[in-house]
């Protein structure tokens, strides 16, 4: 029998739930896949061109899908 060809590991994607914590409830600001909470704050703060001075404000929380 032939050997397996070996592969890369393939990095798993999360879905996450990115809020804004400025008042009481968070503001909703989208969802996004991403391998890891801080990458995910990233994306969506890049997405939506959230300030420097608010990005330290941004929450991700992993979803099931």
């Amino acid at each position: 029998m032939a050997k397996a060809k070996k592969t890369k590991p393939r990095e798993r994607l999360f879905r996450w739930r990115v809020s804004l914590l400025t008042k009481t409830p968070a503001r909703f600001v989208d969802f996004t896949l991403a391998p890891d909470q801080e990458t995910a704050e990233e994306q969506v703060a890049e997405a939506h061109k959230i300030s420097e001075t608010l990005r330290h404000k941004l929450v991700a929380i992993w979803d099931e899908l």
